[in-house]
């Protein structure tokens, strides 16, 4: 072999291939370039600036004050009568009677009768205008039947004219309270001090006794009052009373007042018709025989005047007395006494204000509830003097 001189070069892919050598080179001069394009950009957040809302004008509400209604008018001449059609279901118009009676009644005034006013009366609170579930030891016992429904509480049928008939025959059986047996009766009773019931509506009755189904028992009823009555000094007087429907009373089981409503459109005077009253200006079932009766109220409740009667002084005499009403709506039942020999003042219409019959004084709320429904000076509430009490 033939030997070659000379100095041998190096290579500087020395130890490496030539193609990976070259890639290289390529991927360098690729990164080179795009360095000088791309940007990097480093975004600095901006401060939040707060800026305030414009202030927004704020509605205001034009407040209408409420306006009641205040009826003061205290004379029934001058008070006018509307007959309404059934009500929409609005809120009524609020009358505010005045404590001393003004003739607006507590109840009145539901579609069809005339109206004076309408409040309608809380269950759980009815103004004592029949009785207290307290006695006083000295007032009468009141029970409640509703005619309308049997002995344990059923409805049943039962016609107006059938409705008068059941209190004729208790009254001429001679009070018997066996002949309303077969009738409802409440099981609470009230006691009461007089027989004192302004034109209200009728529910007055069984709310009154605490009935749950008031409304049902709103027509149909009866309050049966007894007790004992006497006067120390003994006493010669006689009653006066009116009502819409009934009212009759008795001492000593017999008939003394038959103050039934008289209109002849209804059974109510067939209750003791044959009684005509002794007193002047009775009304009877046909007027007066001067065309002239005393009235409470309205025309419709005129008086019925009992004869004279006598007590002897510390004799006890039986009370009772029966209140009802038979169709529904209105009710009304009242009862006063005249004192022979003493002198009334005369109302506006110049009829006595007699005062009320009365066992034993009247509590100031008792005294209220009647004020507060009656016109004023239909009769004496707040000053009786004479007491039918047992001492």
């Amino acid at each position: 072999m033939k030997k070659r001189y000379g100095k041998r070069t190096s290579k500087v892919n020395k130890g490496a291939p030539s193609g990976f050598i070259i890639s290289l080179l390529f991927h360098a001069a690729v990164i080179a370039v795009a360095v000088t394009f791309v940007v990097i950009e480093i975004m600095i957040p901006e401060k939040n600036i707060f800026v305030e809302a414009p202030t927004m004008p704020r509605p205001t509400m034009i407040r209408k004050r409420l306006n009641v209604k205040i009826n003061r008018s205290s004379s029934p001449a001058s008070a006018s009568h509307i007959v309404a059609k059934v009500p929409d279901p609005k809120m009524a118009e609020i009358s505010i009677p005045d404590l001393t009676g003004n003739g607006d009644s507590l109840m009145d005034g539901i579609g069809g009768i005339e109206s004076r006013g309408f409040v309608m009366p809380d269950p759980n609170r009815v103004p004592n205008l029949i009785g207290d579930p307290i006695t006083t030891g000295n007032d009468l016992e009141v029970t409640f039947y509703s005619l309308g429904r049997t002995r344990s509480g059923a409805k049943r049928q039962i016609a107006e004219t059938e409705y008068f008939n059941i209190i004729r025959e208790f009254v001429e059986t001679g009070w018997d309270t066996s002949t309303l047996k077969r009738y409802y009766r409440s099981a609470g009773k009230l006691y009461a001090q007089c027989i004192a019931i302004p034109k209200v509506m009728s529910i007055v009755g069984p709310l009154s006794f605490g009935e749950a189904d008031y409304m049902a028992n709103a027509s149909r009823w009866a309050a049966h009052y007894r007790g004992k009555i006497t006067h120390k000094d003994g006493i010669t007087f006689r009653l006066w009373g009116a009502s819409d429907d009934v009212l009759t009373v008795a001492i000593n089981k017999e008939v003394v007042l038959a103050a039934n409503l008289a209109w002849d459109g209804m059974s109510a005077y067939k209750i003791c018709e044959n009684f005509q009253g002794g007193a002047p200006g009775s009304s009877t079932t046909q007027k007066a025989k001067d065309g002239m009766y005393w009235i409470c109220d309205t025309d419709a409740n005129r008086l019925m005047g009992s004869d004279w009667i006598t007590l002897e002084p510390g004799k006890v005499y039986d009370f009772d007395a029966v209140a009802g009403e038979g169709p529904g709506g209105e009710f009304y039942s009242v009862l006063m006494v005249e004192v022979q020999g003493e002198k009334y003042e005369k109302n506006d219409r110049g009829m006595p204000i007699w005062p009320l019959f009365a066992t034993a004084p009247l509590s100031r709320e008792a005294q209220d509830s009647i004020l507060i429904n009656m016109i004023k000076d239909d009769y004496n509430v707040k000053n009786i003097t004479t007491y039918f009490i047992q001492e």
